[in-house]
């Protein structure tokens, strides 16, 4: 059924439950609907056009209201970007949303190289509008040294006061709340002198990092195909170690196994969202010395960069390896994610390097078990947990018009009133209330379970589980999805599109440990190591590796390797070990090193 029409049907169901209509225009677009339906329609129409011409008089605003205007934002988000609605307001979410608020969105999007120079370009003209989003898991992220230089030259509004006076981020001044990081190096840093301009989003109420939710945790990493495990008779689970790994390679190449098409299996495949420099780190797992960034710290508290010791041989000689002898794709590093879905749906790779359990080619299926995982250098093939964290940010203009308002609507859409609006959508139409926690309708986890993307995204807006809309649930924070609505992903538990996905948490726990700490480069960005940072910043340790792991001639690997050291010690990676050494010995849970010797 076309956009159009659902969006009719749901209206007609929406002015029924709610009395008055929250859609605009949807009289004028056809419809297969005759007779009452009809009538309906119309009637919702005709109720539409005279509350849109009517001037709304204080006593009918609700008590949510914040202002009748348009926020615009533009987002560093290729997530939100490349996958907006034609006009996000006609969604049933916003319009319930423009009608509790009074507030309407302009999301723009503008593509690049990449988001964070398109970021960088724009702050540096100084004309943005409203406000500003874009990614931010932490303060290590490249994205912040350009959002902090742009707050301290007056592009964005202090928060601070009016943060006091919210529901939500008045928390964010509560001990305890904020992850450190969060806190010290995002939000409240000294040096933005008790000012706030940015809000970290996606904060958890509540920390359950350390526990393995089989509804909640993505089961990553290396996958292979059930029938070769079968056919093979192996624990999949069994495999800990490089050499484990080489001689399963070794197995699968002899047995001459075949895809769907009938072209010869390749034993291990490339990640599934393309190939990159960063894959080398995925199949050498026991020889990931530099954990943070590339550095580590020795057990007697010296501060390395990988490319400094042996590890870096080590890493180029078991990929050189696994290609000399077939037993890895050729474009294991450089194929496009067009084609890296391509080799994993017709399986082309008996093992696809890193994957997880909520993508459709796993999960849709029970083709795939996961493999591994490898041990670390700590010998640990477990999962890691640093407690709460964030994933994003916002920060609202200087220029902005009545800035509280639009903190005012953020605020809003993390309440549990605006979490249930952006992650189920409309009561009543799309989901009921079941001993106090929402659940879909059946037509509504039906067009889940196609993938109905049409309906999710540019009909209702709701995020439906991970699904639907991006543009808002990206905004929030203060989650807590299993108190408020009783399942970790929303939408998900009603449906069976990803019963397969949880299966496998389930059957495949991940053992857990806490690693505190930022990663290494975050100590880059004080003023006294800026020349450092710039120079170091320049160098690609990933690049060299594959440049290295292709090179034939042993005597031009170690040209290469040598060369890169040189380039370190000339940016001046000593003096960043050094300051390094310093952070890690006044506190060993500030960097997130795992010591090896």
């Amino acid at each position: 059924m076309k956009a159009k029409q659902w969006k009719r049907m749901l209206a007609i169901g929406l002015s029924a439950v709610m009395t008055l209509s929250i859609l605009t225009g949807c009289g004028e677009k056809e419809s297969g609907n005759s007779g009452n339906a009809d009538a309906a329609g119309e009637t919702a129409k005709q109720s539409t056009e005279q509350n849109e011409e009517a001037e709304q008089t204080e006593s009918d605003k609700p008590d949510t209201w914040i202002a009748d205007r348009t926020i615009v934002m533009q987002v560093y988000v290729d997530d939100i970007g490349y996958d907006m609605p034609d006009n996000v307001n006609d969604t049933l979410v916003m319009q319930e949303l423009t009608r509790r608020t009074g507030i309407k969105i302009d999301v723009r999007y503008t593509p690049g190289d990449s988001d964070s120079m398109v970021m960088a370009a724009q702050l540096a003209s100084g004309n943005i509008p409203d406000m500003i989003v874009g990614y931010l898991n932490d303060s290590t992220r490249k994205e912040f040294p350009i959002i902090s230089k742009a707050a301290r030259e007056g592009l964005f509004a202090d928060l601070s006061e009016m943060m006091k006076n919210t529901k939500v981020y008045s928390k964010y001044y509560e001990d305890g709340y904020l992850p450190k990081d969060t806190y010290n190096n995002i939000v409240f840093r000294d040096d933005f002198g008790g000012a706030v301009y940015f809000l970290h989003l996606q904060i958890q109420e509540e920390d359950r990092s350390a526990i393995w939710d089989p509804n909640e945790s993505l089961l990553g990493g290396m996958y292979i195909q059930k029938r070769i495990v079968d056919d093979l008779g192996i624990d999949p689970t069994s495999i800990r170690t490089q050499d484990q790994l080489y001689d399963l390679l070794v197995r699968i190449k002899e047995a001459g196994y075949t895809d769907d098409n009938g072209n010869e299996v390749w034993p291990m495949g490339p990640r599934y969202w393309g190939g990159n420099a960063e894959s080398q780190e995925l199949l050498a797992k026991n020889d990931n010395w530099g954990v943070s960034d590339d550095y580590n710290i020795t057990e007697d508290g010296k501060v390395l960069h990988e490319a400094e010791t042996d590890y870096v041989y080590k890493k180029i000689a078991f990929y050189k390896k696994l290609l000399d002898e077939n037993l890895v794709n050729t474009e294991f590093f450089t194929m496009d994610a067009t084609r890296t879905e391509e080799v994993s749906k017709s399986k082309n790779s008996a093992i696809i390097a890193n994957v997880h359990s909520y993508v459709d080619v796993i999960y849709g299926n029970e083709d795939w078990l996961p493999l591994g995982p490898l041990e670390d250098i700590d010998d640990f093939n477990g999962s890691y947990y640093k407690g709460k964290n964030g994933y994003g940010f916002a920060a609202i203009s200087s220029e902005a018009e009545n800035p509280e308002e639009i903190l005012a609507f953020l605020d809003y859409l993390s309440t549990y009133e605006g979490q249930l609006l952006i992650y189920y959508g409309i009561e009543g139409v799309t989901y009921d209330m079941v001993d106090g926690y929402p659940v879909l309708k059946d037509e509504v986890k039906e067009k889940i379970e196609a993938g109905d993307k049409e309906y999710q995204r540019d009909v209702v807006g709701a995020r439906f589980g991970g699904d639907g809309l991006l543009a808002l649930e990206f905004l929030v924070t203060n989650r807590n999805n299993i108190d408020n609505f009783g399942e970790s992903r929303p939408g998900i538990g009603a449906t069976a599109t990803f019963d397969r996905a949880v299966e496998l948490a389930t059957e495949y726990p991940r053992e857990m440990k806490l690693l505190e700490g930022l990663n290494a480069m975050a100590y880059l960005n004080t003023e006294e190591l800026a020349e450092v940072k710039a120079n170091l910043e320049l160098l690609n340790y990933d690049e060299m590796l594959v440049q290295a792991i292709f090179e034939k001639n042993d005597a031009e690997v170690t040209k290469i390797v040598e060369n890169f050291r040189s380039q370190l010690k000339a940016a001046g990676v000593e003096e960043f070990e050094a300051h390094l050494e310093e952070v890690y010995a006044e506190d060993p849970s500030a960097i997130n090193f795992i010591p090896h010797n």
